[in-house]
């Protein structure tokens, strides 16, 4: 079964992501809508998203809005629903895009409401959709607050890094 957010719609998206996230959690994928996510192959300069949606697991967007802590899981990452909104807003604009363990990508977004923050996302461009083992989608594994891009960029190779908005960094230590 699945369900739709429209990003674009940031007061619903926030409500509906309340109300799937505490429902029956992970019996159901969450579709995000308008992300436009294929817009960073021109980005990136090759093509890695194949579609404009992305999906996430109900119970993985459970964890992201429960707070740092609670009940002792290490996915819980303390996350407003509108900073998530944000954040998927933000996509067309990254920070940096580089990649990450298993095939996945991180993209940092600085989100301005409600709060100042970077946020990084980790993105499987090639996951399997569980009811549809033929149809590779657009998966959101987490979003994790960061302190900073230096962070981010620590221990890259020059080649992990597809997109940096601010290239100097490279340098930077």
């Amino acid at each position: 079964m699945r369900r739709n957010i429209n990003v674009k719609d940031a007061k619903n998206a926030v409500k509906d992501m309340v109300e799937y996230a505490e429902r029956d959690r992970g019996h159901f994928d969450v579709r995000f809508r308008n992300v436009h996510l294929c817009l960073l192959n021109e980005t990136v300069g090759r093509t890695i998203f194949r579609k404009n949606d992305l999906y996430v697991d109900a119970s993985t967007l459970y964890e992201l809005m429960m707070p740092v802590g609670g009940r002792g899981s290490h996915h819980y990452h303390g996350l407003r629903p509108s900073e998530i909104v944000e954040s998927l807003n933000r996509l067309d604009r990254p920070d940096l895009i580089c990649k990450s363990y298993l095939d996945r990508l991180v993209l940092a977004v600085h989100i301005k409401k409600p709060s100042e923050r970077l946020l990084a996302m980790v993105i499987d461009p090639s996951a399997n959709k569980k009811y549809d083992v033929l149809e590779k989608i657009n998966k959101l594994i987490t979003i994790v607050p960061k302190d900073d891009l230096h962070g981010l960029l620590r221990g890259k190779d020059e080649s992990d890094i597809l997109y940096l908005a601010y290239p100097k960094m490279l340098g930077d230590g």
